[in-house]
């Protein structure tokens, strides 16, 4: 990863690069009172904004006995945190990249509240990255077969990873 820039107001920020599967990568980490934002780009520019926030089905229960150190603790131990996904800019159509952009918005979203479980700001995140001609149909042709995820997990993880670096509490 490349030096990471430090700003602190008025919102704390930080940018930094990598290369991640021979592609270089900025990154861009604000964070503000309400929520925190993170840019991922391949492309100088983005191409969808997805905002993710975490929801929980025990944050909305009117038992009177409801722990919260315990829903804090449940959520800080499972990688499984329910995030609801919604595209704020861009193509929410059923394609190959727009689902890949859904699984990565939820991917960065959990790995930050595993990192941190009482910081629950929603993530909004501009994403643009340069994916295999495979994941840019229109829409899945059956004859074109499903494309193949293990490198786009890989992907995933290292862009999580930066985005980590760079994260702006």
């Amino acid at each position: 990863m490349a030096d990471v820039l430090q700003n602190s107001f008025p919102a704390s920020a930080k940018v930094g690069a990598g290369i991640i599967n021979n592609v270089h990568t900025d990154v861009a980490v604000l964070g503000f009172s309400n929520c925190v934002v993170a840019i991922v780009t391949q492309l100088v520019s983005v191409g969808s904004i997805i905002k993710a926030v975490g929801t929980s089905a025990a944050a909305s229960t009117q038992d009177a006995f409801y722990d919260a150190q315990l829903a804090v603790d449940q959520l800080s131990t499972s990688a499984d945190i329910p995030v609801e996904v919604k595209f704020v800019l861009g193509s929410s159509s059923a394609t190959a990249a727009s689902s890949l952009y859904q699984v990565l918005a939820t991917h960065i979203y959990q790995h930050r509240r595993e990192k941190d479980p009482l910081d629950s700001r929603p993530l909004i995140i501009g994403i643009g990255l340069r994916l295999p001609r495979e994941y840019k149909l229109s829409q899945l042709d059956d004859d074109a077969g499903q494309p193949d995820l293990g490198e786009f997990l890989v992907t995933m993880h290292a862009i999580a990873g930066l985005v980590d670096e760079c994260y702006a509490q």
